[in-house]
């Protein structure tokens, strides 16, 4: 084929490419709002196949240049990272979080439970036989705790600066992420390590809890964690779901190739882990600067009831309109 019927047969399909590529390159034009935008991957695999022929065939340093460009400009797009937008994150916050939760109610149910049944039996254990308790539970974490919610001292209460809180904020935030990120990355071995992570949490709450109920130390404790426990072991329990998701492709892949199954789910549970962080983020802060603040008990109990509302009525309804077109 000579040059000119080459050229001819390619030109409408060059154009359309160059002015896609030319509105992609604009900042604040999202992929998905250009008509032709599905076309692109097709189009730039037949412009390198063009480039490619025009070389062979010598049809000109022009051309070969004008197809390189258009290439190039191609390549960068295709592969260059997704720009993450504030409306994006927004809409993931307020509409595909809650949705990816709900998509997942039995996994969250089974998650409570592994975190739930353990926290209950050794509870238990702690109120009815005190003595068992300190085979159970590590005694110093016990005593730790025991000096931090004296109700005889303020320790917990003591007041802060403001440097203070923010120091405090920081360390909830690694200790607290650190946790949820265990959980999640404990169902890569087949799930087993997001039951361990969630099951030994159990442990220690129903151990502190229960310790606490018999030596009367509850009406410090609970003003204090009422307000942060609804986001924080929300967020736990979800990070437990994303583990068990990665466990049970692991452990059932159907047809697909483990590694190919658990490329697939890896962007569900990521997404899952990482709304699991937001939660314990906002957890740490309130944590951080409310839950330690020398208040009425009456007044923490009234605001954790609202944060508490808050948590399930998101988790329950956020993102339900426009939710069954779109499964």
């Amino acid at each position: 084929m000579k040059r000119e019927p080459f050229v001819a047969a390619r030109e409408a399909r060059w154009k359309a490419l160059e002015q896609l590529l030319e509105s992609l390159a604009k900042p604040k034009l999202r992929r998905a709002e250009h008509a032709d935008v599905a076309q692109f991957p097709r189009w730039y695999r037949q412009v390198c196949q063009d480039l490619a022929l025009a070389r062979r065939r010598m049809y000109g340093r022009e051309l070969a240049l004008r197809l390189n460009h258009i290439a190039l400009a191609g390549r960068d797009q295709l592969y260059k990272a997704p720009v993450r937008t504030l409306a994006e994150v927004t809409e993931f916050a307020a509409r595909g979080f809650p949705r990816l939760v709900r998509s997942e109610a039995k996994l969250l149910w089974v998650s409570t439970a592994v975190f739930l049944v353990p926290a209950l039996i050794v509870g238990s254990i702690a109120m009815v036989r005190p003595d068992l308790l300190y085979a159970i539970v590590d005694i110093e974490s016990l005593q730790e705790a025991e000096r931090m919610y004296d109700p005889d001292s303020r320790t917990i209460e003591d007041a802060r600066d403001a440097s203070g809180n923010v120091a405090m904020f920081a360390f909830y935030v690694k200790h607290n992420v650190g946790i949820d990120f265990q959980i999640f990355a404990g169902g890569l071995p087949f799930g087993l390590g997001s039951i361990l992570f969630l099951a030994l949490n159990g442990v220690h709450l129903g151990a502190i809890v229960g310790h606490f109920l018999t030596i009367g130390y509850e009406r410090t404790l609970f003003p204090f964690v009422v307000g942060h426990s609804s986001f924080e072991l929300t967020a736990m329990l979800i990070a437990g779901v994303a583990g068990l998701r990665l466990g049970a492709v692991l452990v059932a892949p159907g047809r697909r190739s483990r590694r190919r199954a658990l490329i697939d789910i890896g962007p569900h549970c990521l997404k899952l882990a990482l709304g699991a962080g937001a939660m314990t983020v906002l957890a740490a802060f309130i944590e951080g600067f409310w839950s330690a603040q020398p208040l009425p008990p009456s007044v923490k109990y009234a605001v954790g009831a609202v944060l508490w509302s808050l948590v399930v009525v998101y988790l329950v309804f956020a993102g339900r309109s426009g939710e069954s077109r779109t499964r």
